[in-house]
């Protein structure tokens, strides 16, 4: 059991379950199966007994009946008219009676014999003999048919009464079964779940001994503290306490110079924001990883500078100053992006450090929320590392065509608009139904999508509109993908529509605006990846559409 991981133990645990519960359904279909076809039984000797009364028993009868009243009738006329009633009402019987038994048939046959003598003296006119014969010897065969009737009527009635009893017998023998067997089965899980609970308590109980220790260390950053997790055991908590103690070893080397990388780098964001390009990230921090994202931003901002010189040099024609002018803005997009990307996080690192001295101080820690901040912690800088990585990948060109995803590229191009959007408050939904693959330039493309949503961004802020959002629907064909790109901020305007594509084209204000952006764009969808971009007004926006062909 101490091998075992807690995930197996549970499995182990509902699984025991799930067949104790599947026996006790079956029982209890199997008893639901028998009542029916008790119900059935029953109710199909029921209308057997029914049949006899309605077929046999009343016909008979009301037959008796009819030959007294030919035998009473005043005249002739009453006699032809209750004939007219009985010759089809003895072909009926002849009929009914064949499907009975022997002596039952035979006492039939007897009886109309009889009825035949009553009706051959009526028409010979002896009605006195025809009287004799309706009141002995027919009537006498007549109670005999009819109690050879009745006790077969009997006998279906006593074998339903027998199939009742056989089946309430047979219901309550199972319903003791399945009390029982419920019983034992649910003391056995019982008892093994509690031996599952304690065994996690106790080392959820050695976790949380080793939390305080840790955070007893932040507190007094003490040295000789004995920092770990005592825990000996395989399972998903004995990798976590070693997991944990490498993280305790490594922060406790690591948060100082980590601190100290990231408040330099706070402090060269927001220079950034203000064109300032001379300052350089010297501190050197304790994980690779920001160590990492300090070369890359100081390679970003050397590359940055580097091409803003190039491109001032090389401004031959308007439209190369223009394509530089969308560079540079780009860049500088690029960083405000990383300024929006970066201010949340550090604000979140900076919280997280007050939240756990404040916490330590007035003694309310609990497991969760320590496990929860140094991972926490752990995510913020990982995600600072990465964002910078993103951000330089993402605006290096593809020089040769390559298979790559469409949603990928757009969730990358996305990715650098989030915290933007967030901080205007723009809503952001992207659906898709499948993740395909398309033939092209990976970056170019995510570029292209990029330019699309910042219009859409800009024309929301722009605007002022209320509860902006763009919406975002990748959809896949046998040949095609298909992307739309819609916002609420009130469309373009007609007069606009057929020129929006045209370079050097702009509404927006002279400084915000080169008019290259959406041309690149289409020049990029349509020129290298042979794709189609349009755009249209739809509902309370605008709708731009991108078409690309899948990979063949």
């Amino acid at each position: 059991m101490k091998r075992l991981t807690i995930r197996t133990k549970f499995i182990l645990l509902g699984s025991i379950g799930i067949l104790a519960l599947s026996f006790i359904v079956l029982l209890a279909i199997n008893i639901s199966k028998l009542g029916l076809n008790s119900l059935d039984n029953v109710y199909e000797d029921s209308k057997q007994v029914q049949n006899i009364q309605q077929e046999f028993i009343a016909p008979v009868f009301y037959l008796r009946e009819l030959s007294s009243s030919l035998v009473y009738a005043p005249n002739d006329d009453f006699r032809k008219e209750i004939n007219v009633n009985l010759e089809p009402l003895i072909e009926s019987l002849n009929e009914k009676f064949k499907i009975l038994p022997l002596n039952i048939k035979k006492e039939w046959i007897e009886y109309k014999e009889l009825l035949d003598i009553t009706r051959q003296f009526i028409k010979e006119g002896f009605e006195e003999g025809a009287v004799i014969n309706v009141n002995q010897d027919e009537r006498e065969q007549f109670y005999i048919l009819v109690k050879k009737l009745q006790v077969m009527q009997m006998k279906k009635l006593q074998k339903t009464s027998i199939t009742f009893i056989n089946a309430k017998n047979a219901i309550s023998k199972n319903r003791m079964t399945i009390l029982f067997i419920s019983t034992i089965l649910g003391f056995f899980i019982i008892l093994f779940g509690w031996f599952i609970i304690i065994k996690i308590s106790n080392a959820i109980e050695q976790v949380k001994a080793g939390h305080t220790r840790f955070f007893y260390f932040l507190k007094h950053k003490n040295q000789d503290e004995d920092l770990g997790i005592t825990l000996n055991t395989n399972d998903e908590l004995g990798d976590m306490a070693r997991a944990i103690n490498v993280e305790m070893r490594e922060t406790k080397e690591a948060l100082k110079k980590d601190l100290e990388l990231i408040e330099a780098a706070t402090k060269m964001v927001e220079d950034l924001k203000e064109g300032n390009l001379e300052k350089r990230l010297h501190v050197n921090a304790h994980s690779s990883e920001l160590n990492t994202l300090k070369t890359v931003i100081n390679k970003m901002v050397d590359d940055l500078e580097g091409k803003i010189q190039q491109e001032i040099n090389q401004r031959t024609s308007q439209e190369k100053l223009l394509i530089q002018q969308t560079k540079l803005a780009s860049m500088g997009k690029m960083i405000g992006n990383i300024a929006h990307q970066w201010r949340q996080p550090l604000a979140e690192l900076n919280a997280i450090l007050m939240n756990i001295d404040t916490r330590y101080r007035f003694n309310e820690f609990d497991e969760k929320f320590m496990e929860d901040s140094v991972q926490e912690c752990n995510d913020i800088t990982a995600y600072m590392s990465n964002t910078i990585s993103d951000f330089q990948n993402f605006f290096k060109p593809s020089k040769t065509k390559e298979l790559f995803y469409v949603v990928e590229s757009c969730k990358k191009a996305d990715a650098i608009l989030q915290s933007s959007l967030k901080h205007h408050s723009i809503a952001y939904n992207c659906t898709f139904d499948e993740d395909k693959e398309i033939y092209g330039y990976p970056n170019e493309f995510s570029q292209a999508f990029l330019n699309i949503l910042t219009n859409a961004k800009d024309v929301l802020i722009q605007r002022k509109i209320a509860n902006p959002f763009i919406s975002i629907n990748i959809s896949s064909g046998k040949k095609y993908v298909l992307i739309k790109i819609i916002d609420n901020g009130g469309g373009i305007e007609e007069k606009n529509l057929e020129r929006i594509f045209e370079p050097y084209f702009t509404t927006k204000y002279a400084k915000k605006g080169t008019g290259i952006g959406l041309y690149m764009s289409k020049t990029i969808i349509e020129g290298n990846m042979d794709g189609i971009l349009n755009a249209k007004n739809f509902d309370k926006g605008a709708c731009f559409t991108i078409k690309l062909k899948l990979k063949t």
